[in-house]
């Protein structure tokens, strides 16, 4: 089987922590060790780097705010670049670091938790993920279609990369978004468009990791 992966799938499998989502993506990747996993050039060469820039300037942002109680995460310049997201992620963090006695120790395990999914991230790409999709191939009329039901720029190019791959090779998406990765979305997208119907005759299967 073929597995074209949601970028959140990847960041599933590198978090290192507990949650539902991660615990299932890791069941997940055990069931299936010899399964093909795909990916798209986007999310490989745009997306998924600045996912990791940000989250090291998450951890920057929380040195700052641990150092310095009255500096406000985000405030930087570096930290304009993060999302809301990101900012309340960082709240958390301080938070957690102001209950803990040893706030060098906490910062030192903080950098290296960081560094350890960047490693388990990249590692795992080069190691298990087939890249499909070169950014400049991206079908734009296709993505344009998408968009307009997903309100989501990363999600439409990823799902129109899916989507193109698929019609040369069968595979199913995995994500656990169920908000704008859902099936009618993609139907929608491709046969209100002749033209987008004619050139794309097969829509992919989607499971979501969260239910299997």
């Amino acid at each position: 089987m073929n597995w074209f992966l949601d970028m959140c799938i990847l960041i599933f499998y590198s978090s290192g922590d507990k949650s539902k989502f991660s615990v299932k993506t890791l069941e997940f990747m055990s069931k299936h060790k010899e399964e093909k996993y795909l990916v798209c050039y986007y999310i490989v060469e745009e997306n998924l780097p600045k996912w990791i820039k940000r989250q090291q300037i998450i951890v920057k942002e929380v040195i700052r705010k641990i150092k310095k109680d009255s500096y406000n995460i985000g405030e930087s310049d570096e930290g304009s670049f993060l999302y809301p997201q990101d900012k309340q992620k960082a709240e958390k963090l301080f938070i957690k670091s102001s209950l803990t006695v040893d706030k060098t120790n906490f910062i030192t395990e903080l950098q290296i938790i960081q560094k350890e999914q960047e490693f388990k991230l990249i590692r795992f790409i080069e190691q298990r993920v087939e890249k499909v999709i070169p950014i400049k191939d991206i079908d734009t009329e296709l993505k344009s279609k998408l968009f307009t039901y997903t309100n989501n720029i990363s999600d439409s190019i990823t799902i129109a990369s899916g989507i193109q791959q698929h019609n040369k090779e069968h595979l199913i998406l995995l994500t656990s978004d169920k908000k704008d990765w859902r099936r009618e979305n993609l139907e929608l997208a491709v046969n209100e468009n002749s033209k987008l119907a004619e050139k794309y005759k097969k829509i992919p299967e989607i499971k979501y990791i969260q239910d299997i």
